[in-house]
């Protein structure tokens, strides 16, 4: 007990008193702040940006009326030309742009394209990067013979025979020639008159040469005649023997059936003076056929012609449209494809919906061949024996190597949907639809509008500006209409009509051709 007490009294007084606090320390003087650093030398001015010109970008305020199908994708389009454009400082394209033409001339170029219902054909020069840099008109409505200026084709010395290149306009109706007009004029005339006399009065759709080694040391020119009436649609064919760039001497011919339908998939020969008509074919059916002669065709009015059709018991097609050839070797042109529109359903016709043929010219005259009905919408019309049930009045078509292209116009009827653009084989296989017609309501005058719209020419520039898969589509956006897009090509025709439609000019880049 003793211990324990001793040892708490030890544990006890082992604290000791607590210490003062010391006192606090002084504050150190803050350093002082270093000179700043001399600035560096100012660095060299770069070279100025400069962004090389381009082909492929558009040109146009107005962005490409079109639009892709998800199918062909890897192709662009770019707008190049609108109405709205004042190009060169004293140019606008007029409206309802439709057949064209391509030109190299030196380092420019030159495109050549039929305003339709302005009654007038258009120039546009662009430079070497396809900008548009002036333009003018080689006709308009103030020629004495004016008319719908329908589709065109380009003869090219080069290509066609002859000196001179030669834009050959169609004249559809009010009246109706062959215009041969002077792409690379210096000073256009355009109340001139450029009628091919020799060619014959028709509703002329197109006028398509075939090239100079087609049938060497001759002129071969195929036409559409747009025709529901009388004798109705003709395929035409002016041909020469007197050299290969002969308008004046030639002799005028229309397509005859020698087989039809037996009625049960089979050909027999056809009835002599007998006048026969798309319902007298079957789908997907070769037939021999030839070219029979209108004599003194070239001096008929288009009333003498329908006349004189009609005797010669020409075979009859509900409206042709459109013709061109197969490209490459010169043997291939002997291949010609045309488009024929038809009427429309409910109209009592044998051709509702349109129909695409080939046409295989024999080699050793043009005046002899093979017809086969490749594409028909007629799948559930007419003969129900079509195999593209989305057609609706194929209109323009462009035949490259490889492929056909067919233009839809569905201003008339259609089926409820704007115009498309397919690609086929050139057996009329494997239709599949490459863009669609943009209609654009905000640029409607009343915002609303149905499927107003066409295109016109599909032209293959490649060759000529070296970039393989290029084209040219000139495109009629029916429902934009503005009083400013009238007169525009110098002359008022208002006291018989005087349209305010406007045009676009697309480029695509990378369509397979």
């Amino acid at each position: 007990m003793f211990c324990l007490a001793l040892l708490g009294l030890f544990i006890y007084s082992c604290d000791g008193e607590d210490g003062r606090d010391g006192v606090d320390g002084q504050n150190g003087v803050d350093g002082v702040d270093g000179s700043d650093g001399m600035d560096g030398a100012d660095g060299e001015d770069g070279e100025d940006l400069t962004i090389e010109p381009t082909i492929f970008e558009d040109k146009s305020d107005t962005p490409p009326l079109v639009a892709m199908s998800p199918q062909f994708n890897f192709v662009d389009a770019y707008s190049v030309v609108s109405t709205p454009d004042v190009i060169g400082g004293d140019f606008q394209l007029a409206g309802s742009a439709d057949g064209a033409g391509f030109l190299v001339d030196g380092d420019e170029y030159i495109y050549v394209v039929n305003c339709e219902d302005s009654y007038a054909v258009a120039r546009i020069r662009f430079d070497a990067s396809l900008n548009p840099i002036s333009g003018d008109y080689l006709l308009n409505s103030g020629v004495a013979d004016f008319a719908r200026q329908c589709s065109a084709t380009m003869w090219e010395a080069d290509i066609h025979g002859g000196a001179m290149d030669l834009f050959l306009s169609a004249s559809e109706s009010i009246n109706y020639d062959v215009k041969g007009i002077d792409p690379r004029a210096s000073t256009p005339t355009p109340d001139a008159d450029f009628g091919l006399d020799a060619l014959g009065e028709f509703s002329w759709e197109n006028a398509v040469p075939l090239p100079q080694g087609a049938y060497s040391g001759s002129t071969v020119i195929i036409g559409g005649d747009d025709d529901s009436s009388d004798s109705e649609g003709q395929v035409t064919l002016y041909y020469s023997d007197s050299g290969d760039a002969d308008f004046d001497t030639g002799k005028i011919y229309v397509l005859q059936l020698k087989q039809v339908s037996d009625g049960a998939g089979g050909v027999m020969d056809a009835m002599a003076d007998t006048s026969y008509s798309e319902a007298d074919l079957d789908f997907g059916v070769e037939y021999d056929v030839e070219f029979v002669e209108i004599p003194n065709g070239k001096d008929f009015t288009k009333e003498e012609m329908e006349a004189a059709c009609n005797a010669a018991f020409a075979s009859r097609f509900m409206r042709v449209e459109d013709v061109d050839y197969q490209k490459g070797a010169d043997t291939n042109a002997r291949n010609v494809f045309f488009a024929v529109t038809g009427r429309g359903p409910g109209r009592g016709t044998y051709n509702d919906w349109g129909t695409i043929y080939s046409l295989v010219l024999d080699e050793s005259s043009p005046l002899t061949g093979k017809l086969t009905q490749i594409v028909s919408g007629n799948t559930d019309t007419n003969n129900a024996d079509g195999n593209l049930s989305l057609l609706q009045s194929p209109d323009n078509i462009c035949v490259t190597e490889n492929f056909i292209y067919i233009q839809e116009d569905p201003n008339s009827f259609d089926r409820g949907h704007s115009a498309y653009i397919y690609q086929t084989d050139l057996g009329g296989n494997n239709a599949k639809v490459v863009l669609e017609f943009v209609v654009r309501q905000d640029l409607a005058e009343d915002s609303s509008t149905g499927f107003s719209g066409e295109y016109g020419a599909l032209t293959d520039i490649s060759d000529k500006i070296g970039v393989d898969n290029t084209f040219l589509l000139a495109l009629q956006p029916h429902y934009w209409r503005n009083d400013d897009f009238q007169s525009l090509d110098g002359h008022d025709n208002s006291a018989f009509f005087e349209d305010n439609q406007a045009s676009q000019i697309v480029l695509l880049k990378g369509l397979p051709r």
